[in-house]
């Protein structure tokens, strides 16, 4: 009867030790897990945030090739975008809504939408796109937003891979 008990107690102790193990195991998957959707979710913060600063260099860059095309009262600091890139840079912004910062792009649309220069429809036709008052400025400053956030974004990427996994952690 004694080693039927013992037998007993060792089963019970056998599967207690299984449970709290698979448990802790599970537990470390999951964190697994997670990380490796956090990493690739600030990957693609990244890969978006330099696709659309790639673009907005593409823009700032047309004005030497485009000279001819501005309109006489362009000064220096105004910025021409054609009709093509400022409806691309909305759709990519409304496409990419879940990992471009709404409110700076809110902004930055707000603050480039109150510089437009009103040209008649004659005139925008001929060009091919909207000339912005002091633009060129505007969006300057949104490059260099743009640029911390890439680099905020990348030392937290370098946070979380160098932050340990352990069998015993509960959080991230």
């Amino acid at each position: 009867m004694a080693v039927a008990i013992a037998g007993f107690i060792g089963v019970l102790v056998g599967a207690l030790l299984v449970t709290i193990i698979f448990n802790l195991r599970i537990r470390y998957d999951e964190q697994k897990e997670k990380r490796r959707r956090l990493l690739e979710h600030k990957v693609k913060e990244i890969e978006t945030l330099l696709q659309l600063n790639r673009k907005i260099s593409e823009i700032l860059q047309k004005r030497v090739i485009l000279m001819d095309e501005y309109v006489s009262f362009d000064a220096f600091d105004d910025c021409y975008i054609t009709i093509d890139d400022f409806a691309y840079l909305q759709s990519f912004a409304a496409q990419n809504n879940f990992y471009l910062p709404n409110y700076f792009l809110e902004e930055f649309f707000k603050k480039i939408g109150t510089r437009r220069v009103i040209l008649s429809p004659e005139e925008t036709v001929k060009i091919g796109g909207y000339t912005y008052k002091g633009g060129r400025v505007i969006m300057e400053n949104f490059l260099d937003t743009l640029t911390e956030m890439v680099n905020e974004r990348k030392t937290q990427m370098k946070n979380l891979t160098n932050e340990p996994l352990t069998y015993f952690s509960k959080t991230l």
